[in-house]
């Protein structure tokens, strides 16, 4: 018993050990490249410098590591550029090859490789990737689909292709919410018809959410009918489909908005939502019923006197007629609003 318990104990150490060196190793090797980037990183920024100004032909880069710090620089300064020498940069990064690298990455079988050739295609979004990315939509990985997924949608492609990046969204909003969010907005904003199915009730709940959101941001008023169904979902998703109303300014939505309003049944944050769109819409009709939710909890009353506020004439009289209430919070509220 007592050697079974030596042989444990020393095999735990040696795992220890083991650990301990392998940590150390990988410190070693990340001190050396970041050194090796520091050395390099200097001359890289120049040559791009050189090269977008004209003084310097194609630069030239040795190497996979001057190669990679060269790439590195080059998508770093795509973000900061604009016009002509943002178009030029773009030009130097397939000339070099850099794009077919990528195209080429993406069918790796490492996946830190394919993670990061997706990542390149990602700030270039070359049409000439288009094939690889699409075979992309069916990685294994969930961080290459929704990139490959968001470069297809910012490309503008259609068809059965932006079918494939709906089913991607829909299959990936637990695993990365927030990829699948730019999914849908690049969607929304290349083709924002294609949201409706989205939208639908048959959508996943998150994704729809986040569809619902996308539509109000996007002001896309041609939703405005699926939003409004919405409404009548449970609370979370009828609180994101009322304040995306409020942003589209849906005035064929206030009667639905009010009956959510006013509906004690539902949670406050999705009467809240109803009422800050009544507001946003500038539903004068709605007056008497925020009027009434002045004497209710208070995030309801902070949302009514916010709404009131912008119903001009009508929603002023009301906070005026507020403002000498009984109930001190109320006075205190109207008070507040009337005096912005």
């Amino acid at each position: 018993m007592n050697s079974m318990l030596e042989g444990a104990v020393a095999l735990l150490a040696l795992v220890v050990v083991l650990l301990v060196a392998l940590i150390i190793i990988i410190r070693i090797a990340l001190l050396r490249r970041h050194r090796e980037e520091g050395r390099l990183r200097p001359r890289a920024e120049l040559r791009i410098a050189e090269y977008l100004t004209g003084c310097a032909s194609l630069p030239e880069a040795n190497g996979d590591g001057e190669r990679g710090v060269l790439l590195a620089v080059a998508l770093e300064a795509l973000g900061d550029l604009r016009g002509s020498e943002n178009g030029r940069l773009s030009e130097l990064i397939e000339r070099l090859g850099f794009v077919d690298e990528a195209i080429s990455g993406l069918r790796a079988r490492r996946r830190s490789t394919r993670r990061q050739a997706a990542a390149t295609l990602s700030v270039i979004a070359s049409a000439a990737a288009a094939d690889a990315l699409i075979i992309g939509l069916g990685d294994r990985d969930a961080v290459v689909r929704t990139a490959c997924a968001r470069i297809l949608a910012d490309l503008g492609v259609a068809g059965a292709t932006t079918a494939g990046i709906i089913t991607v969204a829909k299959r990936d909003v637990i695993v990365v919410p927030g990829a699948v969010a730019a999914v849908v907005l690049a969607l929304g904003t290349a083709q924002p018809s294609a949201l409706a199915s989205l939208l639908s009730g048959d959508a996943p709940p998150k994704v729809r959410s986040i569809a619902i959101e996308v539509a109000g941001q996007l002001r896309l008023t041609q939703h405005a009918t699926l939003l409004r169904a919405c409404l009548c979902d449970r609370d979370e998703v009828a609180a994101h489909a009322a304040n995306g109303l409020g942003m589209i300014g849906d005035v064929m939505s206030v009667r639905a908005l009010m009956d959510l309003a006013g509906d004690e049944c539902r949670a406050p944050p999705a009467r809240c939502a109803a009422i800050g769109a009544l507001g946003s819409i500038g539903a004068a009709s709605a007056v008497p019923l925020l009027e009434s939710q002045l004497h209710a909890d208070w995030p309801l009353m902070v949302a009514a006197a916010r709404a009131l506020s912008r119903l001009a004439d009508p929603g002023l009289a009301a906070l005026r007629r507020a403002a000498a209430s009984s109930r001190p919070e109320v006075r205190a509220m109207a008070a507040a609003e009337l005096g912005k």
